[in-house]
């Protein structure tokens, strides 16, 4: 059992009590009024006096009991999704504003070497490609060249091989007396195709640069034969001629085969 204290306290008085005179006063005077209306009637009287108890207390729950409890709930569960949403922003903003560890510069000495280190391995490769072609030529037309201009060719190749739209100076080949020793348009073909394909058509070298560029390096073997002419033939009759041509294999894409 409850104690007594505990039932009639400062708080319950103040809750139930004040607005409870309230109410009953209220009750009394409508209760007496509906009477009157009908007469004076206790039981009218009685009836209108218990509703009007009931109704008032009913409303007086609920605007000063679980009406405000339900306000308060909601407005500080507003304040609490709000004051979340501040801190994880702030939090974010922390993050973002947070400055990260400074990098040390790079050095120009650093900076030099690692450029200078590109350079070198892109030389090295490209060397590669360049020493096998360079051999090619010395091979191929040492029998057909003299000593002097087979010097001048392979030059002009080197500087080919760097650019694929460099002019080339014309060269010569040595005077021969049996016309089958003699080089023919065929062989002019096979000879800068199976350069080219080694050098890479995607690189630049393609059918046209490699017509005008053979046909400017010998512009008197083939000064009655067209450019177009030539890059819509490269690679006709394969088995033709002092140079066949030589089709790079998977294997070994920068070696010739002699």
């Amino acid at each position: 059992m409850r104690n007594l204290s505990t039932i009639i306290s400062k708080e319950t008085c103040l809750f139930y009590g004040l607005p409870g005179t309230a109410i009953l006063a209220v009750s009394l005077i409508l209760s007496y009024k509906v009477g009157n209306d009908f007469g004076g009637s206790t039981f009218v009287n009685t009836i209108s006096f218990f509703g009007c108890n009931v109704l008032l207390w009913l409303l007086y729950l609920v605007l000063f009991q679980y009406l405000p409890v339900d306000l308060m709930r909601i407005l500080l569960s507003r304040k609490n999704l709000v004051s979340i949403g501040a801190t994880e922003q702030s939090t974010d903003i922390g993050i973002v504003a947070t400055p990260a560890s400074t990098i040390k510069p790079m050095t120009a000495e650093e900076y030099k070497a690692h450029c200078a280190e590109f350079e070198r391995k892109k030389q090295e490769k490209h060397q590669k490609l360049v020493n096998p072609v360079i051999d090619y030529v010395g091979r191929v037309m040492a029998p057909f060249m003299e000593e002097t201009e087979l010097d001048l060719l392979r030059n002009e190749i080197r500087a080919w091989c760097d650019n694929p739209n460099y002019k080339p100076k014309p060269v010569k080949l040595k005077t021969v007396h049996d016309y089958k020793d003699k080089l023919k348009t065929v062989s002019f073909k096979h000879f800068i195709w199976n350069i080219a394909a080694r050098l890479g058509f995607e690189n630049g070298y393609s059918g046209k640069i490699q017509a005008d560029f053979i046909k400017s390096l010998f512009p008197n073997e083939l000064k009655d034969v067209e450019s177009k002419s030539l890059e819509r033939s490269l690679t006709s009759s394969p088995e033709d001629g002092h140079i066949k041509l030589d089709r790079p294999r998977h294997t070994d894409n920068y070696a010739f085969h002699f």
